[in-house]
């Protein structure tokens, strides 16, 4: 099924205004700094800002925990070290700010696909376990190849030399590997990138699943924080706005599936009560009914119901003339046209009637869904039957008796069975 255009950009919007936002601060932070005689409120903030990513982050890792979303969780976890790694060892780690460019959009990737595992359940501590293997394994190597001199590698060194030869050979090759230079320097961490916001796009165009925007952005943002050549300030402010990302991703989902539908995309029954109290005094609602619904489902099944339901939404939600619109329930759906009366609304939905009358609808033959995978592509067409998919629709408007939403929405339901015990596929007044 594919997204509408406006659905598939919307999740982008924020996070690439804060991205604009981080680049402003990172150009002007040099201002700051140069201010002759700063204030003590200036001092406190220029020192206590690289902090920020940690707490914002930790926010994140709470917010992931509350809703029982482990990529959000891991992915944060990530942040956190990946900061940690470049705010104490940008000057003296090389090898380590180089690989943590390689493999954090790899790892935002693969962690952020583990979708719907509470991060405390027996899978998600051993997901856990991995994760902080993989930690301390890429922090120990690289800071024993950068930093020989250090008392503990020296030590180590001589202890274990042979197994300290061996990994600085491949360390050796690693910083080679991630060295290359193919059109831009440091090749292999842009390629990783550019692997990592691929993978996520083709997700979030077949999931729907809005983390998925936020997981490219935060990604893309703390990626160029990293490979900034000036790392303080650009690491801090950068990773400050991949935290404030992922923040706003987790509240706009606690929204969703607060007040949206998730089969439909629409606004659900919660949001529609919402907006029935803040209607004014001149208002028409209508009631939309898919047609021999429960016999459809009866005959092709449940998932070809849903993606009747999903095909009925998202030409409901094209509906013009204002209209506001809702999944009310089961098959059934409102439309709320504010300033409007019942006959004004009128054209708009028999429009939306033929629309739906007129648009081809595709089951599988249930012969075919019996065939193996490797002949499912061969003739798919005529192994497919077109179906007609219809709706009723009852429409009333506020006035006179009808002085409440809840009166106008319950007079529209009585039409639309007007409509319906007309012979369907009708809109009636």
């Amino acid at each position: 099924m594919q997204i509408p255009i406006k659905r598939f950009v919307k999740p982008f919007i924020i996070p690439l205004l804060l991205l604009v936002i981080a680049t402003i601060a990172t150009l002007k932070w040099g201002d700051f700094s140069e201010i002759q005689n700063p204030s003590a409120k200036l001092k406190a903030f220029i020192v206590i800002f690289p902090i920020v990513p940690y707490f914002l982050f930790i926010v994140t890792i709470l917010l992931g925990l509350r809703s029982n979303n482990s990529g959000i969780t891991f992915i944060s976890i990530l942040m956190i070290f990946s900061y940690a790694g470049i705010f104490h060892f940008a000057g003296s780690a090389p090898t380590l700010i180089q690989m943590i460019a390689f493999l954090l959009p790899l790892n935002i990737y693969f962690w952020g696909s583990i979708r719907n595992l509470p991060p405390f359940s027996r899978k998600g501590l051993y997901l856990l376990v991995l994760m902080a293997l993989e930690i301390v394994v890429i922090f120990y190597i690289c800071y024993f190849h950068d930093l020989p001199d250090v008392k503990f590698n020296f030590e180590m060194y001589r202890e274990f030399s042979n197994f300290s030869q061996n990994l600085e050979v491949i360390m050796n090759k690693v910083e080679s590997f991630l060295q290359i230079k193919f059109i831009i320097p440091e090749f292999p961490s842009y390629a990783a990138l550019i692997v990592s916001v691929i993978l996520c796009t083709v997700t979030l165009y077949k999931t729907e699943d809005n983390f998925f925007a936020a997981y490219i952005t935060a990604g893309i943002v703390a990626f160029i924080g990293i490979t900034s050549s000036d790392y303080l300030p650009s690491a801090s402010i950068y990773f400050t706005a991949s935290a404030l990302i992922l923040i706003i991703a987790s509240i706009e989902s606690s929204f969703s599936m607060a007040y949206i539908d998730e089969l439909t995309a629409l606004p659900g029954r919660r949001s529609l009560n919402e907006s029935m109290a803040n209607l004014g005094k001149k208002y028409a609602i209508a009631m939309i009914d898919i047609d021999h619904f429960k016999k459809f489902n009866d005959t092709y099944g449940h998932k070809t119901g849903d993606q009747v339901l999903r095909m009925v939404a998202m030409k409901l939600a094209e509906v013009s003339g204002g209209a506001k619109t809702y999944r009310y329930g089961g098959e059934e759906f409102t439309a709320i046209f504010p300033g409007k009366s019942a006959k004004e609304a009128l054209p708009y939905m028999e429009e939306y009637r033929e629309i739906i009358e007129s648009s081809p609808f595709f089951v599988r033959d249930k012969k075919r869904r019996k065939t193996s995978s490797e002949n499912r592509g061969k003739n798919s067409r005529k192994s497919e039957k077109s179906v007609s998919v219809t709706v009723s629709i009852g429409i009333a408007s506020s006035g006179n008796n009808l002085n409440k939403p809840e009166k106008v929405i319950k007079a529209a339901d009585k039409i639309l069975y007007k409509a319906k015990n007309a012979g369907r596929n009708i809109v009636k007044t």
